[in-house]
């Protein structure tokens, strides 16, 4: 993160309307949050948690982006998890929101695929509440480099990074999945 610099971490990430920094201040907001703070977060974007995520990104994506990755690094070290939500959606949103970030200026994303399984089967089974969508309804996702699949329907196959970040509705992804399932998204 820190090797990008102002230009890149000021550029669009695959988030509509978010800077990379938004992104990365995102992850330092879940990463930081107590009830305490989700609470004002629901308080301060009208109790719509869409906007309050929005809003309280924006807000500490202002943030000098040394002081944000410093407070990453700090929250390595303890247990992440997003409160109020599985083990599994916190490891999806650290996951996605990476790849939001990193994939629009050409770098990518290293985690071994057994560590996406736990995200993708959280995602497949709640994603739709989070990213308010359900691209893999009426399709078989097959990874390959996993042996990981669910659904049926024509089949989408991909790495396991991919098919969660399908899942998660980006479709800047779609590029990087085949098979006959892909075929009208």
């Amino acid at each position: 993160m820190e090797a990008l610099d102002d230009t890149a971490w000021n550029a669009a990430s695959w988030c509509a309307g978010w800077r990379l920094r938004d992104v990365l201040a995102h992850l330092v907001r879940g990463a930081e949050m107590s009830y305490g703070s989700l609470t004002v977060d629901l308080l301060r974007g009208g109790f719509r948690p869409d906007a309050s995520v929005r809003n309280a990104a924006r807000r500490l994506g202002e943030t000098p982006v040394p002081e944000l990755a410093d407070r990453l690094r700090v929250a390595a070290t303890r247990r992440f998890h997003l409160v109020g939500a599985s083990e599994g959606m916190g490891l999806a949103d650290v996951l996605v929101h990476s790849a939001d970030a990193f994939r629009p200026v050409g770098l990518d994303v290293e985690v071994a695929p057994a560590d996406v399984a736990p995200a993708l089967d959280t995602l497949w089974t709640r994603g739709r509440v989070i990213v308010h969508a359900v691209p893999q309804r009426g399709r078989r996702l097959v990874a390959t480099d996993l042996d990981w699949s669910r659904g049926s329907g024509p089949e989408v196959e991909g790495k396991s990074l991919d098919l969660l970040l399908f899942v998660a509705n980006r479709r800047q992804v779609l590029p990087c999945l085949e098979g006959p399932g892909v075929a009208g998204l």
